[in-house]
């Protein structure tokens, strides 16, 4: 792996807000390594219908978050990040169409069921689990940017980033 410069250190933050009146909404915030904002994206909420909800079935959480959301907001960024987190246990599923490792925070003893085994990544401020593949890459990731604060803070700033964006457009619609 290159040595990424001190200027190009970003761990990118991902996850989904559910609403039954609006349908779900993707966050995709990227921090440099010492918490500020590279980027930020969100996606208009999307609404299935009642056609894929009977054609995806059990399987349309996993499309939606793991494929659809994700895959879009990730496009959409400039800025690479050596590694995405997710709150969301589907999220994992990127993975598969990436270069970037991707990682679930905060679930260190494997409750969550995934579509492919994790493993714990082992740092002492974060907990992660990791696709086994992505061990070596995400323990490297972390020790360059051991500076990082909690996690967990980031999807606070998207999900209160979603709904100011709700709210604004809301706002002109009326």
């Amino acid at each position: 792996m290159a040595q990424t410069s001190q200027s190009e250190l970003s761990i990118g933050f991902y996850t989904v807000e559910q609403s039954d009146t609006l349908g779900w909404t993707g966050g995709y915030l990227v921090l440099n390594h010492g918490g500020r904002p590279l980027e930020f994206h969100c996606t208009l909420p999307v609404r299935p219908t009642r056609a894929h909800e009977i054609l995806y079935g059990s399987t349309l959480r996993a499309h939606l978050i793991g494929e659809r959301i994700g895959g879009i907001l990730i496009k959409q960024a400039r800025v690479q990040p050596l590694l995405i987190c997710s709150d969301q246990p589907e999220a994992l599923r990127l993975a598969d169409h990436l270069d970037t490792p991707v990682a679930l925070v905060g679930d260190p003893a494997g409750r969550l069921e995934t579509h492919v085994p994790t493993i714990a990544a082992e740092h002492p401020k974060h907990a992660l689990r990791i696709e086994a593949r992505f061990a070596t890459r995400v323990r490297q990731s972390l020790e360059q940017m051991a500076d990082l604060p909690d996690f967990d803070e980031p999807f606070t700033r998207i999900r209160e980033a979603i709904r100011e964006a709700q709210q604004g457009a809301t706002a002109r619609a009326a």
